[in-house]
This record gives structure tokens, C-alpha cells and sequence, in this order.
């Protein structure tokens, strides 16, 4: 790929927070009355070990606000998460939700939740029903995936898959909502009248102006260089994950780049588009109406630890 080789905005949580675990380990899970603490076999660092802790539950942000770009932190190469709702497109800049990494919010009559787990690479954005009530932060990682816990059952839930892993709703899955992760660049181009929602809570330790004195928020810039990571948070191990319930399929962006888009697939009788942009450093997907459905970008070695037996695109 060799016009994205170099090129990523990302932002690696490397301690305190939010992604779990590196080998296949069922957690053994179970609650406690408290609703603040929950225990449960996870990691407590990413990649490191599961073992059985009780986990701190935080308060996700609550005080997300509209901004003029003019006063947002944020440059053409930097991620975003776009929503494009009925009638208003959203961008939520990620770097504004490092080290919080879970925020509700209202936009139109739309109850939603943004999660990022910069470790895994992705954000995704879920609907809150009567069932979940919005979320909040849990401080421990499943297969190095953030952990979020719902208000209403305190289930705990993976961020990638959006599946409960304890408590009531164990077994169940989030809503989820068809969003966009690309450049902020990109979002723009395609939504030029989008609206850019913060958190601007400058109390944050890593609040954006910071980010570059903090070791552990490195932010990833096209035209930057590579940082001196491992292998696993190279641009070239990011792709698409679709998840249709009884089969998914992942698309490597180094073999998606180089086709035209989009790409015509089509996967247990389900028929949909496969769009990309290189220089967005984005993909998203679209049923033959031209619908969005739901999607994630994810680092390959992430998809692959919560969907063994997905697919990958090699056309």
C-alpha cells in the first residue's frame, strides 16, 4: 500500500484504560451489588493476562457540545467519527475522547453512545434503548477490547462486537449505528455542512492541546513517520469488519486498496457495496438501495479474536 504506508492518525492507549484481552479466554464473569465495581476475569493492562479483579466502572461523558471548526483542535488528517443521521451529519474528532473513550449523547431524537478503543483501532457508535439506558467506561479489556457496562442492567459489553459478556443481557447485541471512521478531510468533502461535536472538558489530563506531552496518546499523522510500535498498530494490519449475525467478513485495506470502488460483494445471499477512499483512510458499506449498514474498521489480528471464522476478502 504504498500510499498509505506511512500514513494514520491514530491514537494508542497504552495504560489506564479500556481493551482486553490477547487469548481466547472466556471470562468467568459475575456482579457485585455495588454497580461501580463489577468482577470479572479480564485483563487489566492490553495485552497482558486475564485474571479475576473487580473492575472500576467510570462515568462515560455526558457534556458533549456542538463547536466551529475554527475552535476545534483538529487538522485535515486527523480521525474523526461521522454519523450521517436523517437530517444532520455528525463528526466527533477521536482524539477528543482519548482517555474517556465513552461518551452519550442526543442528536435529533436519537439517544446514542460513541466508543473508542484506539487500541484495536476502532470507534463505533450504538444506540441506547429502554434496555441499556446509555453507558459508562469499565476498567478492564476482553481480548484487548474496550469494556462498557450499560446504567440500566450493568451488563458488560464488548465495544468490537457489540456482544454482552455478563449479566442480564449476556447473550444479546448492541444496536448498532452505521457510521463513518475516516479522515477528517474526507468527512468534510462528503458532508460539507457537517456539524463537529467535543468534549470540551479542558480538565482532562489528555485533553488535545496535551496530547503531545502525554506518552501514552501519541497521535499518528500522515507525512509524521511511523512511531515505534509493533507490528499490530501498523496501517497495514486495518481493514473493514461486517458483521450480518450468522456470518461476517473482513476486507484488508492493503488488498481493498487496490481495487476501484466500490466493491460488488455478496455474502450468504445478502448483497452489498464495499466503498473506500486510500487517502481518507476509510471504508464503510452500503446494501444495493444504498443504505449504510453497519461496519467497523479494526486492526486484522482485533477481528480475528471476536470472529475466527469470518471471511477475508482476497479478490
Amino acid at each position: 500500500m504504498k500510499n498509505i504506508k506511512w500514513i494514520y492518525v491514530l491514537t494508542i492507549l497504552i495504560s489506564l484504560i479500556s481493551c482486553k484481552e490477547n487469548e481466547r479466554k472466556e471470562p468467568n464473569l459475575e456482579t457485585e451489588k455495588n454497580p461501580k465495581t463489577i468482577k470479572i476475569v479480564a485483563q487489566q493492562r492490553p495485552f497482558g493476562e486475564p485474571l479475576e479483579f473487580d473492575m472500576e466502572v467510570k462515568n462515560a461523558l455526558e457534556n458533549l457540545q456542538y463547536a466551529n471548526e475554527e475552535d476545534v483542535k483538529i487538522d485535515s488528517l486527523d480521525l474523526v467519527i461521522g454519523i450521517p443521521l436523517k437530517n444532520t451529519q455528525i463528526a466527533i474528532p477521536l482524539s477528543y475522547m482519548s482517555a474517556f473513550e465513552v461518551a452519550n449523547f442526543k442528536v435529533e431524537s436519537n439517544h446514542l453512545s460513541i466508543t473508542w478503543c484506539p487500541i484495536v483501532g476502532t470507534a463505533r457508535v450504538f444506540e441506547n434503548d429502554n434496555n441499556t439506558s446509555g453507558f459508562d467506561f469499565g476498567y478492564g479489556l476482553n481480548n484487548n477490547n474496550l469494556l462498557v457496562v450499560d446504567r440500566k442492567t450493568n451488563t458488560v459489553w464488548n465495544q468490537l462486537s457489540g456482544n454482552g459478556i455478563l449479566g442480564e443481557l449476556k447473550g444479546d447485541k448492541l444496536k448498532s449505528v452505521s457510521t463513518i471512521q475516516s479522515t477528517w478531510s474526507f468527512w468534510k468533502n462528503k458532508y460539507p455542512n457537517t456539524k463537529i461535536l467535543i468534549n470540551k472538558d479542558t480538565t482532562n489530563a489528555v485533553f488535545p492541546q496535551f496530547l503531545d506531552e502525554i506518552p501514552h496518546y501519541i497521535n499518528w499523522k500522515p507525512g509524521d513517520g511511523r512511531p515505534k510500535y509493533e507490528d499490530f498498530h501498523q496501517i497495514e494490519t486495518l481493514g473493514l469488519g461486517i458483521d450480518l449475525g450468522n456470518s461476517s467478513i473482513y476486507f484488508p485495506f492493503e488488498i481493498l486498496f487496490k481495487e476501484n470502488s466500490p466493491v460488488n460483494y455478496e455474502l450468504e445471499g445478502f448483497k452489498f457495496n464495499v466503498h473506500f477512499d486510500e487517502s481518507g483512510l476509510t471504508a464503510w458499506a452500503e446494501n444495493i438501495n444504498g443504505k449504510m449498514i453497519p461496519s467497523a474498521i479494526a486492526y486484522n489480528w482485533a477481528w480475528k479474536n471476536f470472529y475466527p471464522e469470518s471471511k477475508i476478502f482476497k479478490k
